[in-house]
């Protein structure tokens, strides 16, 4: 072990005869605290005994609260409590948000204050959900998407995905790549910041890539059924010997999806050279990814690179893989792939896996990961009422994120213990959905950004948000006062 690896302050092993545990460990990350307790056991990897409304007095409630319980009298106010309305697709316990007014833990009441969403009070027996507001510390101060689509003239709709955020020193100014989603026109964009909270168009509001720019490209260049060109999809970009690498994915005239590159030797914004081949192409029909491989996010490591990506089989199922390279271009598949192929609890639809931030510590990898929560299945549900049902608590359906770690170079992984650790705010019209596919930290003396991806509901569009945390509100526990 190198001097300096991050050392586990504590190893929790979880031993059930319930095949859903997983190991889990307590290990520190910017992020620390759990965002969504729905059961007993506080243990999002199972669905566990629900917390459930034993008695109604007015608007104080009586909950089965175990002993220990994350929410105490002193952090309350960081919390809401949510409901569902007992339908179909309608009790992820989302629906309805009240804020917490007061509580008398001894006695397990929770006097609800003001309605956030939705209507009403929770019933007897019913379940509820304990959503965090402020993330270990991270505010949405301003309430509203730092982007607006507008500033760019070709842009179309208004569903947006970023792929990271940059400081570019020739320009002295912050680089947002950027491009099209939700619609069958996709091209490249670019925006510039001084201070990452105010936003304007690049290159004259022009794309930086557009769709003909591909129609030579083998990999990429069409939507998936060939029909309709566009660009592929941006993932990250990484700053090497005096070059701009652009990862993207997108896919070839058969369907398949791939990673690939775009290089520019001038800024961050072009212009760029798409590379002819792709750096990373789906498997053989008995691999683990022999559908797609996408969402490249690519850091520094050791004396080269280390890649995270999402694969994808036919049936399905998403798994995230590991590649490596000395050179950005040429990369190397791990041979232990798919490096997490993990789908239980919060976790348990097989698909949704993005990666979404990679961070390095030496020879420790800290991977921040997309999952979601499934439906409800089974024969009567798929064939004969042809509905889904959202009878489970938490994020059913909807994506969040949470923290993953290896210590032996990506051999083995294993989940943080409060996973998920960083939700979208379902009391926000700007993001009342799920989380989106990109995540980007960064620190500066005095404040750390969190700039992410999170679907409006009512709006059906991505959003680009901020959330923010002064050095003075992040305390140990990793929450606000």
């Amino acid at each position: 072990m190198k001097t300096g690896k991050i050392i586990l302050a504590a190893i929790i092993l979880i031993s059930s005869s319930c095949s859903e545990h997983t190991n889990q460990l307590d290990f520190k990350t910017f992020l620390n605290e759990p965002c969504m307790l729905v059961n007993y056991e506080q243990d999002n990897t199972i669905e566990g005994h629900y917390l459930t409304v034993h008695h109604i007095n007015d608007s104080t409630i009586t909950v089965s609260l175990p002993e220990n319980f994350y929410v105490t009298n002193s952090n309350y106010t960081n919390w809401v409590i949510g409901w569902g309305e007992n339908k179909p697709l309608y009790d992820a316990g989302v629906e309805n948000l009240r804020e917490i007014s007061k509580t008398g833990l001894k006695n397990k009441t929770i006097t609800l204050g003001s309605l956030l969403r939705g209507k009403g009070l929770p019933k007897q027996d019913q379940r509820i959900v304990f959503w965090n507001k402020y993330p270990s510390g991270f505010i949405n101060h301003l309430g509203k998407p730092i982007i607006d689509t507008k500033i760019w003239p070709e842009f179309a709709g208004s569903s947006i995905c970023f792929s990271s955020v940059k400081y570019d020193s020739v320009l002295s100014k912050w680089i947002m790549i950027v491009n099209e989603c939700d619609t069958p026109k996709i091209q490249i964009y670019a925006a510039l910041s001084s201070d990452l909270v105010h936003w304007d168009a690049a290159n004259g509001g022009r794309p930086i890539l557009k769709a003909s720019d591909f129609k030579n490209c083998k990999w990429a260049g069409k939507d998936k059924t060939g029909s309709i060109a566009q660009t592929p999809f941006t993932s990250d970009m990484v700053r090497f010997n005096n070059k701009w690498f652009l990862f993207l994915d997108g896919y070839d005239s058969y369907g398949k999806r791939h990673i690939g590159l775009a290089v520019s030797g001038s800024t961050a914004l072009g212009p760029y050279k798409i590379m002819d081949n792709p750096v990373l192409s789906p498997g053989k029909d008995n691999e683990w990814n022999n559908e797609a491989v996408f969402y490249a996010k690519v850091e520094k490591y050791k004396n080269g690179f280390i890649m995270f990506y999402d694969g994808r089989n036919k049936s399905g199922l998403e798994r995230i893989g590991m590649a490596t390279s000395n050179n950005l271009v040429s990369w190397h598949n791990a041979n232990n792939n798919p490096v997490i192929d993990q789908h239980t609890g919060w976790r348990s639809f097989i698909g949704t896996t993005e990666p979404n931030y990679v961070e390095i510590r030496n020879d420790t990898i800290l991977l921040l990961c997309a999952g979601v929560k499934k439906l409800k299945t089974g024969f009567w549900n798929h064939y004969i009422t042809q509905r889904s049902y959202c009878d489970k608590s938490g994020n059913v359906g909807d994506a969040q994120l949470g923290f993953y770690i290896s210590t032996d170079d990506g051999k083995t992984f294993s989940p943080h213990r409060n996973n998920p650790m960083f939700i979208n705010n379902y009391y926000s019209p700007y993001e009342d959905d799920h989380m989106g596919g990109n995540f980007k930290l960064i620190k500066t003396d005095s404040m750390d950004y969190v700039i992410y991806q999170a679907k409006s509901g009512h709006e059906s569009r991505y959003n680009i948000l901020l959330r923010q945390r002064t050095k003075k509100e992040h305390f140990a526990t990793g929450q606000s006062k």
